[in-house]
C-alpha cells in the first residue's frame, strides 16, 4: 500500500477535494486522510452547502478533482447532490461513501456514472485503489505526465519503477534516502521555506555522487532515491555514510530562519527487489527518525528466512483482510457463584485455505509493520456480528484494544456504526486494553477510553499485577473488569503466598469498583481456590476452551 501512497502523492500541489458530510467527526477524520494527496480539502455538511460549494468553484475556473460525498444528507439527499453536479458536469470524478448497501440506491448512484460506492465504515485498501483509479489511471489516459519534480527537477517515483520493471543484466545500487523531520518543516515554516530547503539539500547530494554514473528520484515528499550503475556496493556504502556525515551540518539560514535536518539511507543492492530490499533497510535503521545506514543485499535476502517469513506473513495479514478472513474465536467468561456464562472474551484468528492460525503466527508483524489497526477493525465487526448466534442472548462480547488503537480518532464512530448495525446495546460490548496497551496508558489516551465509558461501553484492563503501570490511573479509566496477571494464577499451589498476593489485588479492584477476573485457569482446584477468596469471574481450559462460532 505504501506505494500506492507515494503515487498518490505526485501531482497533489495541483488537485483539490469537495467532501460532503454531515458527520463532522467522519469528515474531519477523512480530511486528515486525504489532505496528503490534495491540496485544498473543503467540508460541506448538506446537501445545498455542497452544490453550492461546488458551483462556486466551477464558476471560477476551478474545478475539484474529486467529490466525495455522503448519500444521506440534509437539506438535500446525496442523489440530489450528484444528479446536480452531473447536470453542471458529465465528467466530475464523484465518489460516495455511505452505510446504505440497498440495491436500489447502489443502482440509481451506479446509472449516475459515480467512480465508486464505498460502504462505511471506510475500507481504506480499497479507498485508496478507488483514488489510484480516478487520480492516475484515469488522468495517464488523458495525457502523459511527464514526472519531474519541480523543486529538485529530479524525476518522480513513476519514472524508477518504470525503470526496474526491466530486468538489470548487472547489479545496481539502490539508496533510498529520507529526509527525517522534513515533513515538521513543511508544517511548520510552510513550503516556500521547505522548498527551498530540498532544493539545496537536493543540490548538495548531487555534488556528492562525484563521477559515479547515478540518477535522483524524489519518491515522495520527504524521499529520495539513488540509482547507482557501475559501482560496487562499498561505494554505494561509503556515499551514503558521506551524505549523512555532510547533511548533520548542513542547513539554510535565509530570511532569518534556520532549517536543517539528518538523513536515514537504507540501501540495496543486485538485481531484484530493489524497491523492496531498500524500504526494508531503511525501515530496519533501529532510530527511525535518526540519522543511519543500513544495507540489505540480494544474498542477504535469500539468506534471511526472517525476511522472507515476514513477507508472507503481511500477504497473509493483507489477503485476510481483503477476503474478510479474520476470525473471532470465543472464550466463556462466568460467573464464579452461579457459573453462568456473562462475557465471551474474542481472541483474533486468520483462516487461510481452510486453516486457522493463531497470534502467535502474525501478532508481532502485524505490530511492527502498523497492521493492527486495520486487524481490531475487523474484528469489532466480526465479532460484533456473532450477536445473533451467541447463547446466553444478553452476554458481554469483548474485543481487546492495542496501544495504536487508542490512538484511532476515528475509532470510536466505527464502533458506534457496527453497535447499531447489529442491535447490540453499548453495555454489552467490551474493550479490553491488552499487553503494552494496558502498560502504556497515558492520560493522551484518556479521551477514547472515556468517551467509550460516556457512550456505555464497557472496559477490561488486562494482566493486573505487572508491568509498568500507574495504579492512579484506576480512578480515571473506572474499569468495569480487571484481569489478573496469570503468572500469578500459575504459581497458586507452588507459592504459598501467591494467594495472599492474588487477595489483596482482589481487594483493589473491589476498592475502585471493578470485577475480578482470574485468567488461564487449568485444573478444578485452581477454581475451587480462587472462590475462596471473592473471586468475580473466572476464565481458562478448566471452564471451556476458546472456539468459532458457527
Amino acid at each position: 500500500m505504501s506505494n500506492i501512497i507515494q503515487r498518490l502523492q505526485i501531482d497533489s500541489a495541483s488537485r483539490s477535494v469537495l467532501i460532503i458530510d454531515d458527520d463532522p467527526e467522519l469528515a474531519e477524520s477523512l480530511k486528515r486522510i486525504v489532505q496528503m494527496f490534495f491540496k485544498e480539502c473543503i467540508i460541506a455538511t448538506d446537501g445545498d452547502e455542497g452544490v453550492k460549494t461546488y458551483r462556486n468553484k466551477l464558476e471560477s475556473n476551478e474545478p475539484f478533482t474529486l467529490v466525495i460525498t455522503d448519500l444521506e444528507l440534509p437539506k438535500k439527499g446525496g442523489l440530489g447532490v450528484i444528479k446536480e453536479i452531473r447536470s453542471l458536469s458529465k465528467s466530475q470524478p464523484i465518489l460516495i461513501l455511505s452505510a446504505h448497501d440497498d440495491a436500489d440506491f447502489m443502482a440509481e448512484a451506479i446509472s449516475l456514472e459515480v467512480q465508486g460506492y464505498l460502504l462505511k465504515p471506510l475500507s481504506m485498501p480499497k479507498f485508496f485503489q478507488y483514488l489510484e483509479k480516478i487520480l492516475l489511471v484515469t488522468s495517464a489516459s488523458v495525457v502523459k505526465i511527464h514526472h519531474i519534480d519541480p523543486i529538485t527537477r529530479w524525476k518522480l517515483l513513476p519514472e524508477l519503477e518504470e525503470f526496474f520493471k526491466s530486468p538489470l543484466s548487472e547489479p545496481v545500487a539502490l539508496l533510498r534516502i529520507r529526509v527525517n523531520y522534513l515533513s515538521n518543516i513543511y508544517d511548520l515554516v510552510g513550503e516556500e521555506y521547505a522548498d527551498e530547503y530540498v532544493s539545496e539539500l537536493g543540490a548538495l547530494l548531487e555534488s556528492l555522487k562525484i563521477n559515479s554514473e547515478g540518477i535522483f528520484y524524489r519518491c515522495s515528499r520527504d524521499e529520495f532515491c539513488l540509482v547507482l550503475k557501475n559501482q560496487n556496493l562499498q561505494f554505494a556504502n561509503v556515499l551514503a555514510n558521506d551524505m549523512v556525515s555532510i547533511a548533520r551540518y548542513f542547513h539554510t539560514s535565509e530570511k532569518g530562519i534556520i532549517l536543517n535536518s539528518t538523513l536515514s539511507i537504507g540501501i540495496a543492492y543486485g538485481t531484484e527487489n530493489l524497491l523492496a530490499n531498500s524500504r526494508l533497510a531503511l525501515e530496519n535503521i533501529i532510530h527511525p527518525d535518526t540519522a543511519g545506514v543500513m544495507v540489505v543485499t540480494q544474498s542477504d535476502e535469500e539468506r534471511d528466512q526472517t525476511i522472507v517469513h515476514g513477507r508472507e506473513v503481511l500477504k497473509m495479514i493483507f489477503h485476510a483482510l481483503e477476503e474478510e478472513n479474520i476470525v473471532p474465536y470465543v472464550q466463556p467468561i462466568v460467573n464464579a457463584s452461579s457459573g453462568d456464562i456473562e462475557i465471551f472474551n474474542s481472541f483474533v484468528r486468520i483462516r487461510q485455505e481452510e486453516k486457522i492460525y493463531g497470534p502467535e503466527t502474525f501478532l508481532n508483524v502485524a505490530i511492527n509493520t502498523h497492521q493492527m489497526t486495520m486487524i481490531t477493525r475487523s474484528m469489532i465487526r466480526n465479532t460484533l456480528s456473532l450477536n445473533a448466534t451467541i447463547t446466553p442472548k444478553n452476554a458481554i462480547l469483548t474485543v481487546c484494544l492495542a496501544d495504536e488503537d487508542l490512538n484511532d480518532e476515528a475509532l470510536l464512530s466505527y464502533i458506534q456504526f457496527w453497535t447499531e448495525r447489529y442491535r447490540l446495546e453499548p453495555s454489552r460490548v467490551a474493550f479490553e486494553l491488552v499487553g503494552r496497551a494496558k502498560e502504556s496508558v497515558s492520560s493522551s489516551m484518556f479521551p477514547l477510553i472515556k468517551k467509550l465509558k460516556a457512550h456505555g461501553y464497557k472496559i477490561i484492563l488486562n494482566r493486573f499485577g505487572s508491568g509498568d503501570f500507574n495504579l492512579a490511573y484506576l480512578f480515571e479509566l473506572k474499569p468495569d473488569y480487571i484481569k489478573i496477571h496469570p503468572d500469578l494464577i500459575i504459581q497458586l499451589h507452588t507459592e504459598p503466598r501467591a494467594i495472599q498476593i492474588v487477595q489483596k489485588l482482589v481487594d483493589i479492584i473491589h476498592l475502585v469498583g471493578a470485577k475480578a477476573i482470574a485468567t488461564h485457569l487449568s485444573t478444578a482446584s485452581d477454581i475451587e481456590l480462587l472462590k475462596s477468596i471473592d473471586i468475580d469471574y473466572l476464565q481458562g481450559y478448566a471452564v471451556a476452551a476458546p472456539y468459532e462460532v458457527k
